[in-house]
């Protein structure tokens, strides 16, 4: 491959005008056979160099079209990756890629589950087995999931959200077994579900002797 032009377009990132073909762009920091110094020197490439270069560019694609996704909303890493792949995008590209954006915390699967929790939160009344449950369901690493939850009830009592959601449910259904069984579809603990009830339960009391 022969050279034409290099230019610099962002920091790391050059456009290559070979003397044939269209140009393409790349990051010097996917290329591992081939220096940015030897890029920068251009001329000629073998063929060893050549396949370094492409393989660069396959990774810079993969970058840009996960940076296009992550401008919309935030993504886990596995989620992404997916969703990358399923475009066709080579996996050993993908993975190079997402690497290099996750070193920089454009991809972080933490603050993708705190953001999540929290618009969930706006709509749903649920317990951490669900929410655990739905993160992982998105496929959010275990250990970011588990700090997202900590961080999130450090700030949300969990039995005022059973409580609540078990008042909701009175509106609809005074049957106490098919609340139960609601609230534990919604992810609270048998503990957290008998204690509310019983609470109810004391409440509706008073009110029948008042």
């Amino acid at each position: 491959m022969y050279i034409q032009s290099i230019q610099q377009v962002l920091p790391g990132v050059y456009k290559i005008t070979p003397d044939a073909g269209p140009a393409f762009f790349l990051r010097a920091a996917y290329l591992s056979a081939v220096s940015e110094e030897r890029l920068l020197a251009g001329a000629a490439f073998d063929a060893d160099e050549e396949q370094d270069l492409l393989h660069a560019v396959s990774v810079y694609g993969a970058e840009c079209a996960a940076m296009t996704y992550l401008g919309r909303a935030e993504h886990c890493r596995a989620g992404l990756e997916a969703k990358l792949i399923k475009k066709g995008l080579d996996r050993a590209a993908v993975s190079q890629a997402l690497d290099y954006l996750q070193s920089l915390r454009y991809v972080d699967d933490a603050r993708f589950a705190a953001a999540w929790l929290r618009n969930r939160s706006i709509d749903h009344l649920e317990g951490r087995r669900r929410l655990s449950a739905e993160l992982s369901a998105r496929q959010v690493s275990r250990d970011a999931a588990e700090k997202a939850l900590d961080e999130f009830f450090a700030s949300v009592d969990e039995e005022d959200l059973c409580r609540r959601a078990c008042e909701r449910l009175l509106r609809f259904n005074r049957d106490e077994q098919k609340m139960r069984s609601s609230l534990m579809r919604s992810g609270f603990s048998l503990r957290e579900i008998s204690r509310v009830c019983q609470e109810k339960h004391s409440i509706f009391l008073q009110r029948m002797i008042e």
